[in-house]
């Protein structure tokens, strides 16, 4: 019967200590109520895949981080509803943190444009591209290409979706610089 109640006792602490494991208080993220630009084009259903469809919202954007969790964040782009992006694809290639620090920027990047051609900035506000372009205006323009379809921007080749089914390729020369959309 001692022993019963050992058990009892014993098995009584350890469902204690889970439940309070399981109540603690979320840690806030370094980026939780900090502002910050979009380092290029997003749209309103946001994650890794950055389908190119939706309303877009341009980089430069000044944002708020309302909330971070283990994959995904809250935040609300100046002229937008609060929106979620999240991390769903290039997980086992980068880390959150550093999909993060790809999409918030401490910066405004339109500092980046003030030596580029009118005619760059316009493709850029626009959301396009076109060959003689960096890349780094093509970040800026269509956003990261997935991480799962390019795990390097130092490759030649980056591979972005239209949609859910249509998939493009934007190539680039030794340069850095698009030779070619398809």
């Amino acid at each position: 019967m001692r022993s019963r109640k050992l058990c009892d006792a014993a098995l009584a602490v350890v469902v204690a200590g889970l439940v309070a494991a399981c109540h603690q208080p979320a840690v806030p993220h370094r980026l939780t109520g900090q502002s910050r630009f979009l380092c290029c084009y997003e749209h309103d259903e946001i994650n890794d895949a950055n389908y190119q469809v939706g309303t877009l919202i341009p980089f430069g954007t000044h944002v708020d981080i309302l909330e971070v969790r283990k994959d995904k964040v809250k935040f609300a782009a100046t002229g937008f509803p609060p929106l979620w992006l999240e991390l769903q694809y290039g997980d086992k290639l980068l880390s959150f943190d550093q999909y993060l620090d790809r999409i918030f920027l401490e910066q405004d990047p339109h500092l980046k444009l003030k030596k580029v051609p009118a005619k760059t900035v316009k493709l850029i506000e626009a959301a396009a591209v076109d060959p003689g372009m960096t890349k780094d205006q093509v970040l800026m323009s269509i956003g990261w290409p997935p991480a799962h379809r390019t795990p390097s921007t130092e490759a030649s080749d980056w591979h972005y979706w239209r949609n859910r089914w249509a998939q493009f390729d934007v190539y680039f020369d030794d340069k850095g610089r698009v030779v070619r959309v398809n």
